[in-house]
């Protein structure tokens, strides 16, 4: 009876934190993506960069690989600018995971990613991320709360950029917000990462993206 009332606590808990949010920049426009994983082999525009990708149980789920050497890394192309983006994650076993953005090709003079959004089980931030090509510049964290993300519990994020203004919102916790003149550029796709330890897997499900009007 005990472990009835757990698994149902639980999974009410789930629910709870698995929701439609509704954007603060603007109104959800055309929907460019919609992916629940339901096929059973990984679908056509996932690819993995560095550790392990792959679909089971409706759902997509990616790891770190100790013999990468590199946080594990995998993308989704899809052009987009202003936009929002939804997704339902649990952290499982793995130490931090990150959902942002590259800048397209020529839209800024500067190396390496746009911006993320990055989540542990202690917090999350917003950061805008160094330039790669400057020796001297460094990432900066725009906003961050400490507030706890129970690694076996499915959140549902919903990331908005419009112009130079991104907000982060997770049911159950205060928005993040964070502004820079650079967030507002094209952006080729969706960058996803995930560190932790080897075969801790992040559960990923129900990817939404639309244009922010």
């Amino acid at each position: 009876m005990k472990l009835a009332s757990l698994l149902l606590a639980t999974a009410l808990s789930s629910l709870a934190h698995s929701a439609d949010l509704t954007p603060q920049l603007g109104t959800l426009g055309q929907k460019l993506l919609e992916e629940t994983f339901t096929a059973p082999d990984l679908p056509k525009g996932w690819h993995a960069n560095t550790g392990s990708l792959r679909v089971a149980d409706g759902a997509l789920l990616a790891a770190e690989k100790s013999g990468d050497k590199h946080i594990g890394a995998f993308r989704y192309r899809l052009p987009m600018q202003d936009c929002a983006i939804q997704i339902d994650f649990k952290l499982g076993g793995a130490r931090v995971i990150n959902l942002g953005f590259d800048p397209a090709s020529g839209e800024l003079k500067k190396k390496g990613h746009l911006l993320s959004v990055v989540i542990s089980k202690g917090g999350w931030s917003i950061i805008e991320h160094n330039d790669k090509a400057n020796p001297e510049s460094k990432t900066k964290t725009h906003a961050k709360a400490t507030t706890p993300f129970d690694p076996a519990i499915t959140y549902t994020l919903l990331l908005e950029c419009k112009g130079d203004n991104v907000v982060a919102q997770v049911a159950g916790k205060e928005p993040l917000k964070a502004t820079s003149p650079d967030f507002h550029v094209k952006k080729p796709g969706l960058v996803f990462r995930m560190g932790g330890p080897e075969a801790q897997e992040v559960t990923f499900d129900n990817v939404k993206v639309w244009a922010l009007k």
